[in-house]
Formats: C-alpha cells, sequence, structure tokens
C-alpha cells in the first residue's frame, strides 16, 4: 500500500512516498481504509528529532497520531464495531497511509452528521482537550477557566468543550482571533497583543489552562486564583512563589485515560452540535501534498487544520 514517512531527521522535503505491506491485525484491533488524517504539530516535531534523544525510531517512519476511515478487517474479540462502520480514531501513529490499524481502545464511532474531514482534525485535539478538563483539571460546571492560545488546535477545543460542560471560558490569544475565540463559546476574551491580560483577569480563573506553545506564562500566574489549578500542555512556571497554594499539573498521557471514553463524549457533543473543527485546507494524498501540508502547519499558516484526503 502506498504510505508516506521518512528515513532521517530533517525538514519537510526528507518525506518520501513508500510502498510498504498492508498491516496484519491482532485481536482487539481493526483495520481501516483510510478516508482522511490530520497533519498535527506532533508530526512535524517527530519528523524534526525533537525526540530523538528519547525515543529511538525505526526508519521508515510513518507519521500520522489519528485520522478517520472505514473498518474493512475485525480482529478477535472484536465485538462493538463492524465491518463498514465509520470511526474516529487515535492509533499513535502510522496513518498516513492507505489503511492503518488500531485497538479499539483508541477507537469511536463517527457521528453520521460530522464530515469526514471535520473528523479527521478532531481525534489527537479532541482527546488532548478531554483528558486536560476531565482527568487533568477535574473541571466543575460553573467554575470560571481562563484558556491561554485559545484559537489553537487544542485551544479551540478546550473553549467548545469548556462552555458544553457549562464553565465560564475566558480565552486569550492575539487580538485577530477574538471574533473566532468568541464564536467557539468563550464569553470574554483578551488579546495579549493589544491589551494587558494580566491586569485585565486578574485572581480571576478557578482553573487556568496553558495551552500556547511555549507555556510557562508570567500572565497565567497573575490570572490563577490564588488556590486554583494551574495546568499547561508544554511548560509549567518554575518560580511558584507568587501563589505558592496553586495546584499545578502538567498535560501527560497516561494508560487509565481510555480514548474511548473521551470518544463517546465528543460523539455526544457532536450530535448537539457543540463542537467544531476549523479547517484550513484540503490536501491530496501526494508527496507534494504532504511536503506541502507539513511545510504550512510548520510555518504556523494555517487558519485551522490542514487535512489530508484520500
Amino acid at each position: 500500500m502506498k504510505a508516506f514517512g521518512f528515513n532521517q531527521y530533517g525538514n519537510s522535503n526528507v518525506m518520501e512516498e513508500l510502498n510498504i505491506p498492508i498491516p496484519k491485525i491482532k485481536p482487539g484491533e481493526v483495520l481501516v481504509k483510510t478516508t482522511a488524517f490530520a497533519i498535527n504539530a506532533f508530526d512535524i516535531a517527530v519528523r524534526n528529532g525533537q525526540f530523538r534523544n528519547n525515543v529511538t525510531l525505526l526508519f521508515p517512519t510513518i507519521l500520522g497520531t489519528d485520522g478517520v476511515g472505514r473498518i474493512v478487517k475485525l480482529g478477535a474479540g472484536v465485538h462493538d464495531y463492524s465491518i463498514g462502520d465509520d470511526v474516529l480514531a487515535r492509533p499513535g501513529i502510522g496513518t498516513y497511509t492507505e489503511y492503518f490499524k488500531v485497538s479499539v481502545d483508541h477507537l469511536g464511532s463517527r457521528p453520521s452528521n460530522y464530515s469526514p474531514y471535520e473528523a479527521a482534525g478532531l481525534p489527537l485535539s479532541g482527546i488532548t482537550a478531554y483528558n486536560t478538563l476531565v482527568h487533568i483539571a477535574h473541571v466543575k460546571q460553573g467554575q470560571t477557566v481562563v484558556i491561554l492560545g485559545s484559537s489553537g488546535g487544542v485551544g479551540s477545543m478546550l473553549v467548545q468543550m469548556a462552555h458544553a460542560l457549562g464553565l465560564y471560558v475566558i480565552g486569550t490569544d492575539a487580538e485577530s482571533a477574538r471574533e473566532t475565540v468568541l464564536n467557539l463559546g468563550a464569553s470574554e476574551f483578551g488579546a495579549y497583543d493589544t491589551e494587558r491580560v494580566s491586569s485585565k483577569f486578574k485572581s480571576m480563573a478557578d482553573i487556568l489552562i496553558d495551552a500556547t506553545n511555549l507555556g510557562a506564562s508570567i500572565a497565567g500566574i497573575q490570572i490563577i486564583k490564588p488556590t486554583g489549578t494551574y495546568v499547561s500542555l508544554t511548560t509549567l512556571p518554575k518560580d511558584r512563589t507568587l501563589k505558592p497554594d496553586v495546584i499545578y499539573r502538567q498535560v501527560i498521557p497516561r494508560r487509565e485515560y481510555r480514548d474511548s471514553d473521551a470518544f463517546t463524549t465528543i460523539s455526544l457533543m457532536i450530535r448537539n452540535n457543540q463542537l467544531h473543527v476549523p479547517i484550513d485546507h484540503l490536501e491530496s494524498f501526494t508527496l507534494d501534498g504532504i511536503r506541502k501540508g507539513q511545510s504550512d502547519v510548520e510555518n504556523g499558516s494555517p487558519d485551522g487544520k490542514v487535512i489530508v484526503t484520500l
């Protein structure tokens, strides 16, 4: 089958078109014919070698953490899905392919009212947002949550999910994102490039979620309540003397966080028209399409997800 991967670290030009065998599934797994997948920032980090000192990759490495498609084969012991089902999946790696395999623990049904292209941009960012709110922040209805980086891939999911869960949502980002974030469900917005958001929302957050790329925001410390919960998708502040009673938590995936549980909640929100994925553009399942899509994501130019379609 046709696939895209790389044999050495580098920029998007190291991506190659490959011909590899269709995966063989094990008990508890299904084989999915790929319909579409998103190009995520994580793919770029892997390709650039950001994790080379922590994880040993076998070359060629096939990229792709998530995708959507139709089940074409069932492994032994799979009873909740049937051949022909349209699914959302987060196998973790290897979806830049015509077919991929995935455990049912990392699988969910694609609601019929959701386009496959929008669905393709959902699994990684949606599951991260769900785990952040439910398992790490332990949010409760009526709390005030401030989301830094609220227009990004995960940030936009956090805004919508927090709103659907009954929280009062405040988003911060560049001024150009104001209308987008408010339309996603935020009640208030602060623009870090035109306002002093640390003063505007001083000590307002029961929960502060830093979904920016850099993390460790000075503004976050000022925005969080003295006994609030500070959650970061990247780096936590080192100096915590200003508010020593704040609970600090970093988003780290754990085995007990089942993707299937997250997909159940995500599917309900989709059916209730509470969750949408902004799409910047579609790319073709070609070497040129993969390289261009990765370059766009790496340069930070997309206003939404870049989706590759088969």
